[in-house]
Formats: C-alpha cells, structure tokens, sequence
C-alpha cells in the first residue's frame, strides 16, 4: 500500500474485483462461498487473496476481513476523491 502526502493512501492497486472478494470474506464468508456467490471459480478468488495478502502485509483471510473493515471507509473516501467528488461538502 503506497503512501501519498500527508498519511493519504493510494488504493490503486484495489480493483474492483478484488473488493468484491474483501466484501465477501468481511461478511465472513469463506473463499469457496465468496467464489459461488460472485460466480467465479474458487481458483480466482484464491489468487486474489493472495494479491490481497501481499499489498496489505496480512498472512491470513482472517486478518484480511480485520483489514477491509478497518480500511473501507479510507478506501471509499479516496475513490470519491479519484472522481472528484468533494466529501466535505464544499
């Protein structure tokens, strides 16, 4: 996760299939259920939890369930921030 400025993150390497997979397993979700409720294989699902574990420094899905919950508001502000859309009302 590459730092940006005054504590920014950058969340580029966060595609949207890979929040998809963090979704599932933040709603405790096991990697073979996460991959029959996306439609996906669970191989798929596999390899981008092992992405996933290698860009947050995590070494288990527990930790990434921990994680996502922990970091998917900074997550959603810094997409909105992406599109310029203002959070601060201004």
């Amino acid at each position: 996760m590459a730092i940006q400025g005054q504590g920014q993150v950058d969340y580029d390497w966060l595609t949207a299939s890979r929040v998809r997979v963090l979704r599932e397993l933040a709603d405790d979700r096991t990697e073979r259920e996460a991959a029959e409720r996306l439609g996906v294989s669970y191989t798929s699902v596999r390899s981008a939890v092992q992405v996933l574990k290698g860009y947050t420094g995590c070494e288990s899905v527990h930790d990434l369930r921990r994680w996502w919950r922990q970091n998917r508001e900074s997550w959603a502000e810094w997409l909105l921030e992406q599109g310029g859309v203002s959070t601060n009302g201004t």
